[in-house]
């Protein structure tokens, strides 16, 4: 019978079947195709991610292998043992039958069964190989490959061990058969499972390790949560609330987001300070909130001035944002809505923002959230930091020096380009060059409008006219 082709629930019916065959030398072969085929869906997930593209080569290798060698011989190994070892139980039937008639055909027999044996101790040596060679192939994507599925990485490596501890003591149970005289070959097959001992133990090791990992990460995202809630407690539905007390708040969180980083954006990510600041991580892996970019956002207001840049339904843990405004605006919208999330406890708000770009009348919860979008976004140590890294002065002041770098002409020039303080502020947001050095204009660095950056350099005095 070909147990490829035998469905599912039949083929384990027949492993339940109180017969010999298809034995467990079979069933370890089948841990370890269940291995290699969870292994290349692992690898088929993690190939379309950028962010694992130091990995690919290493994978695609590993996949090729798996496809090429591994798999196709297990499926081999599958069907030629379930065959072979039901050639050994007939020939000990064989024997059996003969024991009570005739000695010397008896004792014939049983060498031939010995020999069948000896086949049956091969074939669990083979698969106990390929599956030491797919466990740790596993451990590597565990570690390297698409964290989402690791659920399914760790079970390729438990099957992965299960069918190696299985063929191990597969071959020990057989060994005891054989007659004193077959000691040397006894000892060659011992020798040959002295290196798979070792892989067992590594294994082993392993499948225990990368449970304790995804342990450990629940514990912490669960005390990210736990701190997250502790500053919602602490601040939200707060009557009186100053803009100090609001930049103390947006740096808590800061804080906490950094100390959780790894768990946030996972251990592979390379992260600034600067990195951390995208509210929309912050609301679906720390408030279990889910995020959209819509083309329309649907609220009861008629106003035909008025355009809804987002919206948060605290209720429903929603929070929608318009894709017609740019990028920037988007990510301030995100972080105005994320300080609602924080501070309100309105159920559903609202960012509007007027068509013709003019002022609007803002109530004192949306004053708040935009102050919070602006610190959370712009934290005063890294607009600082950045600020004089780029312009090599702790306060820009216009002076032969500074105008020159600026725009290559004097300081009369560079006022009159400017003419106030936030002519000036717009241009140090937005300029790409300095002191001839090219580099992201401040305002791209940290992801806001010019318009935006340029309140932020001059709340935190970075300039004078």
């Amino acid at each position: 019978m070909e147990l490829l082709q035998v469905i599912t629930g039949d083929l384990l019916e027949q492993f339940g079947s109180g017969k010999e065959i298809p034995g467990s030398g079979s069933a370890a072969a089948f841990q370890g195709m269940l291995s290699a085929k969870l292994l290349i869906t692992v690898i088929s997930l993690t190939k379309g991610k950028e962010k694992y593209a130091p990995f690919f080569p290493a994978l695609t290798q590993m996949n090729e292998r798996i496809e090429s060698h591994i798999y196709p011989n297990l499926c081999r190994l599958f069907q030629q043992d379930s065959d072979h070892f039901e050639r050994t139980i007939n020939s000990r039937k064989e024997r059996d039958r003969a024991f009570r008639t005739d000695t010397y055909l008896h004792n014939k027999l049983s060498i031939k069964a010995l020999e069948e044996l000896k086949v049956a101790v091969n074939i669990p040596l083979e698969i106990a190989k390929l599956c030491a060679e797919l466990g740790k192939m596993a451990a590597f994507v565990f570690d390297n490959g698409f964290q989402a599925v690791r659920g399914d990485s760790h079970v390729a490596l438990s099957a992965a061990f299960s069918g190696l501890s299985s063929c191990l003591s597969i071959i020990q149970l057989n060994l005891k058969s054989f007659r004193v005289n077959d000691h040397l070959w006894i000892e060659q097959k011992l020798e040959e499972t002295n290196p798979l001992k070792l892989k067992f133990k590594e294994l082993d090791l392993l499948v225990t390790a990368k449970l304790v990992i995804l342990e450990n990460e629940v514990k912490e995202n669960l005390e990210l949560i736990k701190d997250i809630n502790s500053l919602i407690y602490e601040y939200k539905g707060k009557r009186y609330l100053s803009d100090e007390d609001i930049e103390i708040y947006s740096v808590a969180l800061q804080n906490v987001i950094w100390k959780y980083r790894m768990t946030i954006w996972g251990k592979n990510s390379s992260l600034h300070p600067i990195d951390i600041l995208k509210p929309e991580y912050i609301f679906r892996k720390g408030l279990s909130y889910n995020c959209y970019v819509k083309d329309e956002i649907d609220t009861a207001s008629e106003n035909s001035k008025i355009q809804v840049a987002g919206i948060i339904d605290q209720r429903n843990k929603i929070v929608l944002i318009s894709c017609k405004v740019k990028k920037e605006v988007q990510n301030f919208t995100f972080a105005h809505e994320l300080g609602h999330a924080l501070l309100h406890k309105k159920m559903v708000l609202h960012r509007d923002l007027p068509i013709d770009g003019s002022k609007t009348n803002r109530n004192i919860e949306e004053y708040q959230a935009d102050k919070f979008a602006s610190y959370f976004l712009m934290p005063k140590k890294q607009v600082i930091a950045i600020f004089k890294e780029i312009f090599l002065t702790d306060k820009f002041i216009i002076d032969e020096n500074t105008a020159f770098n600026l725009v290559k002409k004097g300081p009369y020039a560079l006022r009159i380009e400017c003419k106030n303080l936030r002519g000036l502020s717009r241009k140090l947001a937005k300029v790409e060059a300095y002191n001839n050095q090219y580099f992201k204009s401040i305002s791209e660095i940290f992801n806001v409008s010019v318009e935006t950056m340029a309140i932020r350099l001059e709340e935190l005095g970075l300039l004078d006219f």
